[in-house]
């Protein structure tokens, strides 16, 4: 196995509360690597904290540096986008002995077209003698982590997801609610990255109003049983397979939606 770079190891500058880190996120600390752990932390971070644009709207700037991250994510309850999320969970992973590596992915948009490299952050862990895709950062995603084996189809509660190598070398995630008809994720290679590396491409999605993140509000977590999302125009409901969908007003009306859903209060430069 190629050998890991200072950025993963565990660092003195850059060591996490671990307790208030697995606090937020209503997982209980094990002191080993293993499979099943690394699926308690996934679902368990999904779970408790949010896919997140908002601080790209109120005027706060997103700065790839672990312990700023760690404030706002975890001592302030707030959530993020992939950056934030995946690069604070590598950060944990790390700190508890999980070989892993961090690795870039290109998304696709709506219209089929493929996002530039460093357009999404997500993580590659490898354990007994496997190899699994790990990401909280992606919105809408997989609960648990993916087994890297290409052509296996994965169950992953209500949807199935499957990696496919391409002619290229690289790597397409796609997903699909029956198993049958498939759409394509992002595309991905399992080179290693370093955090710095993304720190463009954070810069463009929170400034470029050609970027996703620019252009409307948004915030989504999973629940037992569906998921709810939030927009500048709609609140989305999602439970035991049935959508409602409600229209959003005003700000006000968001905000408060946002603290009784989400349990947040935003506020400028925290």
């Amino acid at each position: 196995m190629a050998q890991y770079d200072l950025f993963e190891k565990k660092s003195s500058n850059n060591s996490l509360d671990l307790d208030a880190y697995f606090k937020r996120i209503k997982c209980h600390q094990e002191f080993k690597p293993s499979l099943k752990f690394l699926r308690q932390i996934h679902r368990n971070h999904q779970m408790n904290i949010p896919f997140e644009n908002l601080d790209i709207h109120i005027g706060n700037q997103i700065i790839l540096d672990v312990n700023k991250i760690f404030d706002k994510v975890i001592t302030h309850q707030r959530g993020g986008f992939c950056y934030e999320l995946n690069g604070l969970l590598f950060h944990l992973l790390i700190s508890l002995g999980f070989q892993a590596r961090i690795i870039s992915a290109r998304v696709y948009s709506d219209n089929g077209k493929l996002g530039p490299e460093f357009d999404h952050l997500l993580i590659m862990v490898y354990l007994d003698d496997k190899q699994w895709l790990v990401d909280v950062g992606y919105g809408s995603s997989f609960l648990s982590p993916l087994e890297f084996v290409p052509g296996k189809v994965q169950m992953d509660y209500n949807r199935y997801f499957r990696i496919d190598e391409m002619s290229d070398g690289n790597f397409v995630l796609q997903s699909s609610n029956d198993s049958f008809s498939y759409k394509k994720e992002y595309v991905f290679s399992k080179k290693q990255h370093q955090f710095v590396e993304f720190i463009a491409m954070c810069q463009y999605h929170q400034s470029s109003p050609n970027s996703i993140f620019t252009q409307k509000k948004l915030i989504t977590q999973p629940t037992v049983d569906g998921r709810l999302t939030l927009s500048d125009t709609k609140f989305v409901i999602e439970k035991m397979g049935k959508k409602e969908e409600l229209p959003i007003l005003n700000d006000d009306e968001f905000l408060v939606k946002l603290w009784e859903h989400f349990n947040i209060k935003l506020r400028k430069h925290q």
